[in-house]
């Protein structure tokens, strides 16, 4: 049984658009860790539903609660994190179209009312499943100590300026983007696409270091019964001016680590040989 142990923060706020306009956050997401057969598993998943959907707040709640019954039901039958495929994934969200559609007719409404993005993570000690559909993005890490997180994929975007691609297309399929990482992740971020303009590079297309750097630094120093506390913080830093002054839109933005200040100081030893 593995020992590995996440600490996380998570928050969702509604954009400063949307506050004027008396709309609600459309952003939803989840975070936690399960006990599996091969040990902790993290799950986390991001939903961003879209502005000019109706009832896209209750698509984007729906999916993260559906992926999260599947990903219950797969370890039940003692899955793996290395077994998951882009297919296998694939079948979770169409299981979520199928919901949204019964839904929608029962409302008298289109699925494309229920519109959203994807942004989902499973992490084991010794694998990880990354996939994405639409805007948004990933970063991990896969050494303790890295300074410059890796971006799992480029934000999708539609056809035209400020569109995307969303789950509830019958051709989710084709924009669906999946990797499985055959090696222990350190620390991951999801974010909505909210905040890319703020964590991205666009010019390299790669992650912007300082913005995670800023913002994991006190999760590790953070024990893990006190970190739920930091959630308040992270809104509060989401909800801030120094952010609404460069995105007007709902931000959401999950952290999590498997460090601590004390394992990155007995890291720093062993490299520099003064142990």
């Amino acid at each position: 049984m593995s020992d590995l142990s996440w600490r996380w923060v998570s928050a969702s706020v509604t954009g400063t658009s949307h506050t004027v306009s008396g709309m609600e956050c459309q952003d939803s997401h989840f975070c936690n860790e399960i006990q599996t057969p091969e040990g902790p598993v993290l799950l986390t998943f991001v939903s961003d539903g879209a502005g000019s959907a109706a009832k896209s707040a209750i698509g984007s709640r729906l999916v993260c609660d559906v992926l999260f019954d599947k990903s219950l039901e797969f370890f039940r039958d003692d899955g793996r994190v290395s077994q998951l495929t882009l297919r296998l994934i694939a079948n979770w969200i169409q299981f979520f179209r199928d919901e949204v559609i019964l839904q929608a007719a029962a409302d008298g409404l289109s699925d494309r009312d229920y519109a959203c993005t994807l942004l989902g993570a499973i992490v084991a000690e010794k694998a990880a499943a990354l996939f994405q559909v639409g805007d948004g993005a990933i970063v991990y890490t896969t050494q303790p100590n890295e300074q410059t997180p890796t971006l799992a994929f480029w934000p999708e975007r539609g056809e035209y300026e400020n569109t995307t691609f969303f789950i509830t297309q019958s051709t989710f399929l084709d924009q669906m983007q999946f990797c499985l990482i055959p090696e222990r992740i350190f620390e991951l971020a999801l974010l909505s696409d909210g905040l890319q303009r703020i964590a991205l590079n666009y010019q390299t297309k790669t992650a912007h270091a300082p913005f995670f750097s800023g913002l994991f630094a006190p999760l590790r120093m953070t024990p893990k019964r006190d970190a739920l506390a930091l959630s308040t913080k992270l809104a509060e830093y989401l909800d801030s001016p120094k952010v609404n002054d460069r995105t007007d839109d709902d931000k959401t933005l999950i952290l999590a680590t498997s460090l601590d200040s004390e394992f990155l100081t007995e890291k720093r030893m062993d490299v520099s040989g003064t142990r």
